[in-house]
Order: C-alpha cells, then sequence, then structure tokens
C-alpha cells in the first residue's frame, strides 16, 4: 500500500484525461459510420471502438486476461476518452482557441526535446502511436486547456485553495487505524463483491457502539495491524500509504470514521485517532497549490460538460454506469461485458 510521487506546467493542465490518451487517439477527424464501430456518443462526437483498442493497447490492457479487472481497466479508459470529447466540446463552447503558430512553437519546442535525448522524432512519433496530425491535435488541446486555466488562477483563487486543502499542503500528520476485508483469491465475479455490505456491517456495530474500533479490527481485519487493534502509525497526504488511501483519511477529523472503500488491497475501513497540523505555509507550496487548483477547474469544466452534453455507451463495452459519476473509478460500478472484458 505504499506509494511514491511525481509533475509538469503543459501536462499540468492535463490531470484528469489526455496526456496519454491523445498520445494514441486521433480524436478529431472523420468519425465513424458504422454502428458497430461505435462505443460511445458525446453528443454528436463519437468514440470509435479502433480508438479504444488503441488505447489498450499502447497501456498493456488489451494483453489482461479477459476478468472483471481488466473489465474495469477497459471502463475506466473509455471513461478518459469520454471525458476528452467533453473538453473539446466545453473549450469549443467557451472559445478557447490555438492558434496555428501556437502549436507550431509547442511542436518545435517538443521536436527539441526528442532530440536533446538523442532521439529522432518520426520514431519517437511511431513509438508512441502518434503522428503529425494527432500530435498536433493533442498540443493544440494541452494549449487550450493552459489557456482555460491561467486565465482562473488568480491570487485569491490561489489564496482559497490553500485554504480549502491546508491539511494535504501544510504538512499535517494524522495518525490512523484501519480494518481491512481483502477479496478471495482466485474467486469467480467481482472480488470485492459482498466485502462492502460485510464492512457496512462492521461499520454499523462501530457507530452504534457495540463494538470498539480496535476490538473490530482485531476479529475482523486481514491486515498484520489487527494485533495492534488496525493501528496503522501516522502518515502524511504524500505518504508512505498509497493516494487512494491517504485521500480517504485527510477527509476525516480526528476520530471520524470513513464509509467503507476500495483500494488494490481490498475493501477498508478507517479512523483518525490523533492528528499533529503541520506548519508549511502557501509560499513554499504555491507551484502545488496551482496544479490542485489547475485539476479542479478541469475537473468542475468536464463535469458542467457532462451536465450539459448526454452521453451514451454502446451496451456490450466495459463501461461506468453513468449514475456513479464523480466516484473514483475503484468504486465505480462497471455495466457491459464486451469481448475483452470478461
Amino acid at each position: 500500500m505504499r506509494s511514491s510521487a511525481g509533475g509538469s506546467a503543459r501536462s499540468r493542465m492535463l490531470p484528469v484525461v489526455v496526456t496519454a490518451l491523445a498520445a494514441c487517439v486521433a480524436a478529431a477527424g472523420p468519425q465513424a459510420a458504422d454502428p458497430s464501430e461505435i462505443v460511445a456518443r458525446c453528443g454528436d462526437k463519437l468514440i470509435r471502438r479502433m480508438e479504444l483498442e488503441a488505447v489498450a493497447q499502447r497501456l498493456g490492457v488489451a494483453d489482461l486476461p479477459a476478468s472483471p479487472q481488466r473489465a474495469r481497466a477497459e471502463a475506466t479508459l473509455l471513461e478518459q476518452l469520454v471525458d476528452e470529447r467533453i473538453l473539446r466540446i466545453e473549450l469549443d463552447r467557451i472559445g478557447v482557441i490555438a492558434a496555428e503558430a501556437e502549436v507550431d512553437a509547442a511542436l518545435r519546442k517538443l521536436r527539441a526535446q526528442v532530440a536533446g535525448r538523442g532521439a529522432d522524432f518520426e520514431e519517437f512519433l511511431a513509438r508512441s502511436g502518434r503522428t503529425p496530425s494527432t500530435i498536433r491535435d493533442q498540443l493544440a488541446l494541452e494549449i487550450r486547456l493552459d489557456k482555460f486555466v491561467e486565465q482562473q488562477i488568480t491570487p485569491d483563487a490561489i489564496g482559497a485553495a490553500f485554504e480549502q486543502n491546508r491539511r494535504e499542503l501544510d504538512g499535517t500528520r494524522l495518525r490512523v487505524s484501519h480494518i481491512l476485508l481483502r477479496p478471495q483469491v482466485g474467486g469467480a465475479g467481482d472480488p470485492t463483491a459482498g466485502l462492502f455490505e460485510q464492512a457496512a456491517a462492521i461499520r454499523g456495530r462501530i457507530v452504534r457502539g457495540e463494538t470498539a474500533f480496535a476490538e473490530a479490527a482485531r476479529m475482523h481485519s486481514a491486515g498484520p495491524s489487527r494485533r495492534q487493534g488496525g493501528d496503522l502509525g501516522w502518515i502524511s497526504r504524500d505518504g508512505p500509504m498509497m493516494d487512494s488511501f491517504s485521500s480517504q483519511a485527510f477527509r476525516l477529523a480526528k476520530g471520524g470514521l470513513s464509509e467503507p472503500f476500495v483500494t488494490p488491497f481490498g475493501v477498508h475501513i478507517l479512523t483518525v485517532t490523533d492528528v499533529e497540523p503541520g506548519r508549511i505555509g502557501l509560499d513554499a507550496v504555491r507551484p502545488r497549490v496551482q496544479k490542485i487548483l489547475a485539476t479542479q477547474l478541469v475537473r468542475s469544466l468536464v463535469a458542467a460538460g457532462r451536465r450539459r452534453t448526454p452521453v451514451e455507451f454502446t451496451a456490450d463495452v466495459p463501461h461506468f454506469d453513468p449514475a456513479t459519476f464523480g466516484q473514483s473509478p475503484d468504486e465505480r460500478r462497471v455495466l457491459g461485458v464486451g469481448s475483452g472484458g470478461s
């Protein structure tokens, strides 16, 4: 469950969607008319099966055996392609454009970076699944997103974002305990099926005062920390736990109890047993605050576009239940079972 971290300002403005995806597909250009080749519709914009397959191949998802995990991975890729289309629709709607000269300059900069690594630019394009057309298209989208974000990142907005996320930025540490329910290895179907209900029942007993958290951890947790009543010690927002765990912890006040949530290790319930306030100020983390604010702005743009633009999925292609939009991919229900899904 341990993690490592890493970031930039041009792809820095693409925190939720397209850096890996736009490298693989042509979002612009002729759309497929054959219904069997369409996997999703975003308003009048189509997502073609060949695009999804290209991304899956590029990112190694196509090599996974048919399983619920592969179906979830395919649904995640398709969701990101949808978000990329929604972004383009919204940027068109509000009139954010990239001039040809700006794209030319970005392309020259990219060529210089590739040459600086001793690589041939055409070979770089071929290895990454790009073409001259798709790389220009990707650079144009990144420029447009930069412009959209830069118009709204004001000193007041930065200050407000720091205050809103202070505990995650100022070095605050939390002491946490958890209860981990592990899925059965090699079981058929969704490996977390039934675990959420079990976790909710355990949580209910804790909330009602029928059992203490530490006692419930000793009785039910599959993690080694059960011997210490679930105590994992101190964590910061940046580690040592993985983000899907730490993000849940930092939503809680001292004494708070999370809802059941999933990580690659299983289903968890956690509690914060102590808080050590941080002392880091805004000036020390300003670039990080700007990145957080950029992420929020882009996500808000996608969410607004989702409300404006109808999205339809082909029934037999793995995709997330639209009713669960806004939840993390690990928590969302996967619908549709395509030939590559399970």
